[in-house]
């Protein structure tokens, strides 16, 4: 893609709105996301990218898209990385809502939490 169709692109984004069900699709392209629910008077985006890059992790996308009549956004975040789980706990300790997550590696299938309790029962006998 040369740099005229990448930023005529990117204009085209820029200039259509999306609709929720836009937004949602979205998600559903790169290897790891989190959607976060940000009140609009308390969205700094410097304090987000404090965060993740603290973390050791790169954005590589980021939306906004209004809610509830401007009052709240929701900031969707796409990573460089496969396993989001610190930065969840990171956004979870400094009071951010995640609306929605989507990792490719390390999330705990209901499966693998029962095998383990299993384990850690028999251990425990």
């Amino acid at each position: 893609m040369s740099t005229k169709e990448f930023i005529k692109d990117q204009l085209e984004k820029f200039s259509s709105s999306l609709t929720p069900d836009q937004f949602a699709e979205l998600s559903k392209t790169e290897n790891s996301l989190i959607i976060l629910e940000v009140p609009f008077k308390d969205y700094t985006l410097t304090e987000i990218a404090r965060i993740v890059e603290g973390n050791n992790v790169h954005v590589m996308s980021l939306n906004t898209f209004p809610i509830s009549g401007g009052e709240t956004l929701w900031v969707s975040l796409k990573f460089d990385t496969d396993d989001v789980t610190v930065l969840l706990r990171s956004f979870e300790r400094f009071n951010y809502n995640v609306v929605y997550y989507f990792m490719k590696e390390g999330e705990v299938t209901d499966t693998q939490k029962e095998r383990l309790d299993e384990l850690m029962y028999y251990l425990d006998m």
